[in-house]
């Protein structure tokens, strides 16, 4: 019998992380980016505490690290999803307002359809 194959269809990133705001370095999101495009995945990455980083190198969206690399044009810019969300980062108590950034139209027909 033929086990059926498990396909990946995304990667989760959080980036920077939680607790401590270590950030991916450039390479690392370079490296992610070539994976994805090569295995023809989604990424969707984690940003919320983008703005909560204090002693690791510096911040990069994968979104800035695409449009770095002029892959607008490749199938990887509309398989890449950011979240984010303001409470982490303004912090008002109770206040949960977030979002996801992506430049494909079934993602956001969907998220603008449960909002």
């Amino acid at each position: 019998m033929k086990m059926p194959r498990n396909k990946v269809k995304a990667v989760l990133v959080t980036n920077p992380s939680n607790p401590l705001g270590r950030t991916l370095i450039q390479e690392e999101v370079n490296s992610l980016i070539s994976f994805a495009n090569d295995k023809e995945i989604h990424i969707i990455n984690d940003e919320v505490f983008s703005r909560t980083v204090f002693y690791s190198p510096c911040f990069t969206s994968v979104m800035d690290a695409v449009s770095n690399r002029n892959l607008q044009d490749c199938s990887v810019w509309s398989r890449i999803h950011v979240v984010y969300s303001l409470s982490k980062h303004l912090g008002p108590s109770g206040f949960r307002v977030g979002m996801i950034c992506s430049n494909n139209e079934a993602i956001v027909s969907a998220a603008t359809k449960k909002s």
